[in-house]
C-alpha cells in the first residue's frame, strides 16, 4: 500500500514539473526574443536586412532556438537557421513596432524553439523532482513501517502470543513492558486482563452454581425416589407422565407395565372418585393453584377401602399437573372411628342424641314438604327407675342393653334407633308416613317389651314402655317440633296408665289418639 502511494505521488508530481519546466523553457525562449525586440524594430523600421540577420544569427546561436526569422511587412528580411514547415512545429513570434511609435506595428520576430530539448530538459528536471520525492517517501514509508512494527505490530503480536497461552480460570494474565504502560498497548493489555478476571469469576460462579445445581437435582431427585408420598405427573386427559416410586406402591400399579401404555386414562383407573379428581385437575389449571381433596383408590385386597389426600397443583404448562398423595386410610379410619364412638351410646351400641339429632336434620332436609314422608317415636321404658333403684345400676344397665337390642331387631337397617339419654330412646321410621304401618310397628315395639328380662341370676322383672309419635310433615317440619309433639303424646300415654303408644293429633281438644 505504501508503494502504491509513493508510485502515485511520483507520478503525479513527475507529471508536474515536466509541466512548469517546459512553461519555464517558453518563458525563456519569449525573455530572448523581448531581448532583442528593439533591434529587430529598428531593423524592420528602416528595412535593413544586414542588422536583421545579425539578430536571426545571435538567436539561433542559443541552443534552446533552431530557426529565426524577421518579417518587415510581408517581406522577410533576414532568416536563420530552421523553419517550422520543416520540423512542423509552431512558432514562437512577437510583434515589432516603430521606433517613435508604439502603436505602429512595423513587422514580427518569430523563432522555432529547440522543443526536443527544452521537452529532454524538462524530463530532466520533472524525472529529477520525481525520483527525489519518491526516495524521500520510501525512506518516510520503510521509517513508518519500521516504527509501526516496533510499537505497535511487534507489541502486539507478543500480546497475541501471550492470550494465547492463557487458558481462562487458570489464573493467567498478559505482562506489559514498562514502555507501554502508558500508551494505547498498556490500555489495551490492562482491558484484556480486566476482560479475563471478570471471565474467570463468571466461570467460577457458573461452576459453582452448577455443583448447586447438580447437589440439588441429587437431593430432589433422593427425595422424588425416596418420598413415603406418591409424586406424579398427569395430563388434562389423565394419561401418566412421570410418577415416582411411592406412587406405584401406593396405587399398586406395576410400574413397568405403565410405561407401554402412556395413552391410558391413568385417573380412572386409580381414582375411585374419578370424576371429582378430573374435576379438581380442571380446576388446578383454570386457576393456577392448588386444590386438594381426600379420595377414595381402587386396591388390590377386595373389600379394603384405602383413602388418599391428593394435592393437584399446576405444573408449568396449559395441560400437565403435578399431584402428590399421602395415604390417609388409617386417619380416615381413625375420624370414622372417633365419629362412631361420638355418635354412638357406649352402653347399648346405639346412637346417641348427637347422632340422632344430626340424622333427623339431614332427613328433613333431603325430604321436602310433598315428597315421602316419615315418623318419629319417642319411647321412655316404664318402671325403669324401680328396677335401678330395687337391683342396682347393673341390673338397670340390663334393661337398657335388652330393650334397645328388642327395638333394633324390630326395625329395618334404613330406620334409625337411637338412646337419648336415661331411659329414653328415638326411632326415626323413614319411609313409614302411612298411619297403619306406624301403628303396627308401635304395636310390634309393645308386644316385645312383654317379655320378662333377667335383670339377677334367677329374677326376671317386666318393663313397660310409652311411645309417643309424630309424623312428618303433618305433625312438623322441623326437629325440635317433630320432638315436641312426640313428647306430648308420650306424656299423653304415661297420664294414662303407660305401657301403650299415641299418635300426636294436633287441633283436637286432647289432641292424642292412644292406642293400647
Amino acid at each position: 500500500m505504501a508503494l502504491l502511494v509513493v508510485a502515485v505521488s511520483a507520478q503525479f508530481f513527475y507529471q508536474r514539473d515536466y509541466k512548469t519546466s517546459f512553461a519555464e523553457s517558453e518563458r525563456s525562449v519569449l525573455q530572448l526574443l523581448e531581448t532583442v525586440q528593439a533591434t529587430a524594430a529598428i531593423a524592420a523600421y528602416v528595412g535593413n536586412r544586414e542588422l536583421a540577420q545579425q539578430v536571426v544569427t545571435g538567436l539561433t546561436q542559443n541552443d534552446i532556438v533552431i530557426g529565426a526569422k524577421i518579417f518587415a511587412g510581408k517581406e522577410i528580411i533576414g532568416q536563420n537557421g530552421k523553419t517550422s514547415r520543416e520540423i512542423k512545429q509552431e512558432l514562437i513570434s512577437i510583434s515589432l513596432v516603430a521606433p517613435f511609435d508604439d502603436k505602429e506595428v512595423v513587422g514580427e520576430l518569430a523563432v522555432v524553439p529547440n522543443a526536443a530539448l527544452i521537452a529532454a530538459r524538462a524530463r530532466d528536471s520533472a524525472m529529477s523532482t520525481a525520483l527525489g520525492l519518491a526516495a524521500q517517501s520510501g525512506l518516510v514509508a520503510l521509517l513508518v513501517l519500521i516504527m509501526v512494527y516496533w510499537l505497535m505490530t511487534r507489541p502486539l503480536s507478543r500480546l497475541s502470543g501471550s492470550l494465547h497461552r492463557i487458558t481462562p480460570g487458570d489464573g493467567g494474565r498478559l505482562d506489559v513492558n514498562r514502555i507501554h504502560r502508558g500508551d494505547e498497548i498498556g490500555l489495551l493489555a490492562g482491558d484484556i486482563n480486566a476482560l479475563l478476571h471478570t471471565v474467570e469469576k463468571m466461570l467460577e460462579e457458573e461452576r459453582q452454581l452448577r455443583h448447586r445445581v447438580e447437589q440439588l437435582e441429587t437431593r430432589f431427585r433422593g427425595i422424588f425416589e425416596d418420598s413415603s408420598a406418591g409424586i406424579f405427573l398427569v395430563r388434562e386427559q389423565g394419561r401418566l407422565v412421570t410418577a415416582n416410586p411411592a406412587f406405584f406402591r401406593l396405587t399398586g400399579i406395576d410400574e413397568t407395565e405403565q410405561q407401554p401404555r402412556g395413552n391410558t386414562d391413568l385417573i380412572s383407573q386409580v381414582f375411585l372418585d374419578g370424576d371429582q379428581a378430573k374435576s379438581l385437575i380442571k380446576l388446578a389449571l383454570v386457576s393456577k393453584r392448588p386444590h386438594s381433596a381426600d379420595l377414595r383408590i381402587r386396591s388390590d385386597i377386595e373389600d379394603t377401602l384405602r383413602w388418599v389426600h391428593c394435592i393437584f397443583s399446576p405444573a408449568g404448562d396449559s395441560t400437565t399437573v403435578e399431584g402428590v398423595m399421602y395415604d390417609v386410610t388409617q386417619r380416615k379410619h381413625s375420624e370414622a372411628r372417633i365419629r362412631e364412638l361420638a355418635e354412638t351410646d357406649s352402653l347399648t351400641g346405639l346412637r346417641n342424641r348427637q347422632a340422632a339429632d344430626a340424622a333427623l336434620q339431614a332427613l328433613i332436609s333431603q325430604t321436602p314438604i310433598g315428597n315421602k314422608a316419615f315418623a318419629v317415636m319417642l319411647i321412655d321404658l316404664d318402671r325403669f327407675k324401680y328396677i335401678n333403684d330395687t337391683y342396682g345400676h347393673d341390673a338397670g344397665d340390663k334393661v337398657l342393653i335388652t330393650v334397645a337390642e328388642r327395638l333394633r331387631n324390630l326395625v329395618r337397617e334404613s330406620d334409625l334407633v337411637a338412646r337419648m339419654g336415661g331411659d329414653e330412646f328415638f326411632i326415626i321410621l323413614n319411609h313409614a308416613g302411612n298411619i297403619g304401618i306406624v301403628t303396627r310397628i308401635a304395636q310390634k315395639i309393645l308386644d316385645a317389651q312383654q317379655a320378662p328380662i333377667e335383670v339377677q341370676q334367677g329374677v326376671q322383672e317386666k318393663i313397660g314402655i310409652s311411645v309417643g309419635i309424630a309424623l312428618y310433615p303433618e305433625h312438623g317440619d322441623n326437629p325440635l317440633s317433630l320432638r315436641k309433639h312426640a313428647d306430648q303424646a308420650m306424656y299423653a300415654v304415661k297420664r294414662r296408665g303407660k305401657n301403650s303408644f299415641a299418635i300426636y293429633e294436633p287441633g283436637a281438644e286432647d289432641p292424642l289418639m292412644e292406642s293400647a
